[in-house]
């Protein structure tokens, strides 16, 4: 690969630069409702590393709507070869890295901050296919120390789901769900750059989808409720499912599988597999109802609160779940989603021994005694 671009300089904030961004980000707002909680987090000066998860193909765009600090945006450089966009990544500031020059990478972005730039970086370094954060590449550390930045997590709550998100199993080709999409952005607190670790970061990132989750107008404090929500924000169901439900009236999974009907509008539930009439099944089952299952099943989810039965599962194409003492969903496995050639296992949707990622909308705070979240998102025993 070529030597990396140029860094531009922090651009000048003149008629024409606001001319520009302004219609630019004037499009967004008229796509997606924006609203930024927190913002005066924000600092107003000095260099900053701002770290969000990245859910769609906007969220630059989004993001950029919300701050209120003009902000420059990490970018590969081989966009930079892309003659229609050079010059508007350049005029803008972008600051572009190399994903196979790390050192260089790190270089660039801390000479942006020693500048006194507002970096926005997606630490994850890949959208989310599964609805869930993935883990944090910890190369941002020495970016912030280098360039003697403030670290300041962001959250962005609202966009999977959206056409640019993977929603669906496919980008782009879906109508939007609504008009004006709504979209929450979270500022967390500016963290010295000597303790923002990935660890933290990412604590404090899924600390702030909880508080959005409890946020939302579908949000009623019970548990069916919440398991529904949080799932319906994970990768999965696809239009035409048919759900059967193998448990019975009253039970937690029966209750979560009502509301998480309710929240897919025509979508049918029935309790034997031959009501199926032909639709693919989605089963939703405890340990003690697989001896119920065909075999015909498009997708099986197995969930139970005991977490050593759950752990120690092993059936095939059977995705494990696991409830808190209160009957909170707080994991479950997701089909591994379809990944670009040489990626492939870099979103995994379960892991062996493990009771499941942890389920949008939820911290690690939220997870019982005994129990932990693993750097790739997977709810583990603790040794």
């Amino acid at each position: 690969m070529s030597e990396p671009a140029t860094i531009p300089p922090e651009p000048k904030r003149g008629l024409l630069y606001r001319l520009i961004t302004g219609v630019v980000l004037g499009i967004v707002r008229s796509i997606y409702k924006v609203k930024a909680v927190n913002p005066e987090r924000v600092p107003q000066g000095g260099g900053v590393l701002m770290l969000s998860n990245h859910v769609s193909y906007v969220d630059a765009l989004v993001l950029a709507t919300a701050c209120p600090r003009a902000v420059r945006f990490v970018m590969w450089d081989v966009l930079y070869k892309v003659w229609w966009m050079n010059p508007f990544l350049r005029f803008v500031g972008t600051v572009p890295i190399s994903p196979t020059r790390a050192k260089d990478a790190v270089r660039s972005v801390a000479a942006a901050l020693t500048e006194g730039g507002l970096v926005a970086l997606f630490p994850e370094g890949q959208i989310t296919r599964h609805g869930m954060v993935n883990e944090l590449r910890k190369g941002y550390e020495l970016m912030a120390r280098q360039g003697g930045a403030k670290v300041l997590p962001v959250w962005m709550d609202g966009l999977y789901g959206s056409i640019f998100s993977f929603q669906g199993g496919r980008f782009f080709k879906k109508c939007p769900a609504h008009l004006r999409y709504p979209v929450t952005i979270f500022f967390g607190e500016p963290l010295d750059a000597k303790t923002a670790t990935a660890e933290t970061v990412r604590e404090i990132m899924l600390t702030m989808s909880e508080q959005a989750m409890k946020h939302r107008a579908q949000w009623n404090g019970e548990n069916p409720r919440a398991n529904a929500l949080r799932l319906r924000d994970a990768e999965w169901h696809r239009q035409g499912d048919v759900f059967l439900c193998l448990e019975e009236s009253g039970s937690v999974i029966h209750r979560t599988v009502h509301e998480l009907a309710h929240l897919l509008p025509g979508t049918k539930i029935i309790e034997n597999a031959s009501q199926a009439a032909g639709a693919p099944q989605i089963a939703f089952c405890s340990p003690e109802s697989l001896s119920k299952l065909t075999g015909k099943e498009r997708l099986v989810f197995c969930w139970s609160s005991n977490a050593a039965q759950i752990a120690a599962l092993d059936a095939p194409n059977v995705l494990r779940g696991h409830f808190d003492a209160n009957g909170l969903l707080i994991s479950s496995d997701v089909p591994t989603p379809p990944m670009p050639q040489g990626e492939e296992d870099l979103q995994k949707g379960h892991k062996p021994g493990t009771l499941g990622r942890i389920l949008p909308g939820l911290s690690p705070r939220s997870l019982p005694a005994g129990l932990k979240l693993d750097a790739e998102g997977f709810v583990v025993a603790v040794s």
